[in-house]
């Protein structure tokens, strides 16, 4: 198909006009909302389903698409080419978490507390943003040069990465917008946008390959479908009646920064202990590693949206919650409903590995990210608990103690990454990953017993193991059917075991009686 596409010489325009056609739809979106989801929202069970399960529907279906993005992308980029744009894709991922230096989760914070600050802290912040991100200039020149110098950073590499930097300044605007959204609770309007935008970034980026322009070209998509979306999200703030205030205060930035320098330490710190192996990778073995790695880790990187879109969803509440029992108890079932979605993700990963990756990238990478994936995939249970955790600490205002947690496991996962990977390449980096959400844990459960209280964390650990058991079992036992009908049907097994062994009970079945607008309401629960 691919090579039939490739072949037909109006292929990059039949793409563009899909972009187009796309975009202009984002528009529509922004400006119209989405008044029947708004008068759906008549509880806190409904607020809180509504804003985990729009933007994760909207990311897993983004993701989705990326995935088939990807599909094309690697077949026309090849392994090498893939390598290139990664590193080019992680050093932005870096750029933006310190221009973002903690503020959108600071301005939801305060804007779930204080709605009418929204209007200022939006034109303050934004100002912020810009101001960090020029401060970044030297300092993305001073690393291109020492790249082409020392590092094998190619020149495709070079030129995406100073594309990819110059959409930070639109996608800054956007990501303040998003955080007004999310501190008044209405996190599905910007999950719909994203999704057009990424309709519309797909349909430049094919168009761009299928004409030839590779790694530079699929950066400079991004500049241009950052532009259109930062231009969505300021028609779409109609929809909350908040109009920016463009006034800069010297004493209110201080107290901004002063409040938002841990969650930035918190920001980076996760990025850099995700994602240094990349560079590593990058400089011990190559863009051809890194092609390989990536791959893989394109599927974690899916997985990751669950964690981070219901956590998001839960923090106001968890905010409000604040000094009170039911903080804990709000904890406690976040983090098994987390760890019951984990281990049969895990489980089915391990199996159908070598299916995901030929689907995505075809032979060229198989077996190693296969490999790679099925050891990579171990990071999720203890990583979606770590992720409400942190949340939970800064809803008491403890920011501090997440960034001291993220300090320790990324002085761990540097140290082994720097002496391992070298060594043993891409598959130390994958068990490193695993390892570090070990060390990570260790802090945060500290903190979490002390500002928040004790929790039944054996309980949380052991109480799905029969589950576990079964599906895995049933997995084994039917692996010769074919490795999809064997995870199906061990996920049934799963299903049908956890009421059984009551990991499932009355406050998850009040939970959803309230959902579906019965009476028998959770009460206060997240």
């Amino acid at each position: 198909m691919i090579e039939t596409l490739a072949a037909w010489p109006q292929a990059p325009l039949a793409f563009a006009l899909f972009g187009l056609a796309s975009a202009l739809a984002l528009l529509g979106l922004a400006w119209s909302g989405l008044p029947a989801v708004e008068r759906a929202l008549t509880t806190s069970a409904r607020r809180v389903f509504t804003n985990s399960a729009m933007p994760l529907a909207a990311q897993l279906f983004n993701r989705a698409v990326d995935l088939v993005f990807a599909a094309f992308a690697l077949r026309l980029l090849g392994v090498t080419g893939n390598g290139q744009y990664a590193i080019a894709v992680v050093t932005w991922l870096y750029l933006k978490t310190i221009s973002d230096f903690g503020l959108s989760v600071l301005v939801t914070r305060e804007v779930a507390k204080a709605p009418t600050c929204a209007a200022r802290l939006l034109g303050m912040t934004t100002a912020l943003r810009l101001a960090v991100l020029l401060a970044l200039g030297p300092a993305v020149a001073a690393y291109l040069l020492a790249g082409r110098q020392w590092f094998q950073l190619s020149t495709d590499s070079t030129y995406a990465i100073m594309l990819l930097y110059l959409s930070l300044v639109p996608g800054s605007y956007s990501e303040a917008i998003n955080s007004v959204f999310n501190g008044h609770e209405k996190m599905h309007l910007p999950a719909a946008l994203t999704v057009l935008t990424n309709f519309s970034r797909f349909g430049f980026g094919l168009a761009a390959l299928f004409a030839g322009y590779g790694v530079p070209g699929l950066a400079a998509v991004s500049v241009l479908v950052t532009t259109i979306s930062a231009l969505a999200f300021r028609l779409a703030l109609r929809h909350l009646r908040v109009r920016p205030i463009w006034s800069f205060s010297p004493s209110e930035a201080r107290r901004l920064l002063g409040l938002a320098w841990p969650l930035l330490l918190n920001g980076l710190l996760i990025t850099l202990f995700f994602r240094l192996d990349t560079f590593v990778i990058q400089a011990a073995q190559g863009d051809r590693a890194l092609g390989i790695y990536d791959a893989a880790y394109k599927f974690a990187n899916l997985l990751l949206l669950i964690p981070s879109y219901f956590v998001l969803a839960i923090f106001p509440i968890l905010s409000r919650q604040a000094g009170s029992e039911h903080l804990r108890d709000s904890f406690e079932l976040a983090a098994k409903f987390l760890l019951l979605i984990a281990w049969p993700i895990v489980l089915g990963t391990m199996a159908l590995a070598p299916l995901m990756i030929r689907i995505l990238g075809g032979d060229a990478f198989l077996p190693e990210a296969a490999t790679v994936l099925r050891v990579l995939i171990w990071f999720t249970p203890l990583h979606y608990v770590n992720g409400v955790a942190q949340y939970a600490i800064i809803a008491v205002n403890q920011q501090r103690q997440i960034a001291r947690a993220y300090t320790l496991a990324t002085v761990f996962n540097l140290v082994a990454n720097v002496l391992l990977v070298p060594r043993f390449g891409y598959l130390a980096a994958a068990v490193i990953t695993v390892l570090t959400e070990i060390v990570l844990f260790v802090p945060l459960h500290r903190a979490i017993q002390r500002y928040i209280g004790r929790v039944a964390w054996h309980w949380l650990a052991l109480a799905p193991l029969p589950a576990v058991a079964a599906m895995a079992g049933g997995m084994l036992l039917s692996h010769w059917i074919g490795s999809i009908l064997a995870v199906a049907l061990g996920f049934s097994l799963y299903l049908i075991v956890l009421p059984l062994s009551r990991v499932v009970g009355p406050i998850e079945y009040r939970i959803l009686r309230e959902l579906a607008g019965r009476p028998g309401a959770a009460g206060s629960r997240a």
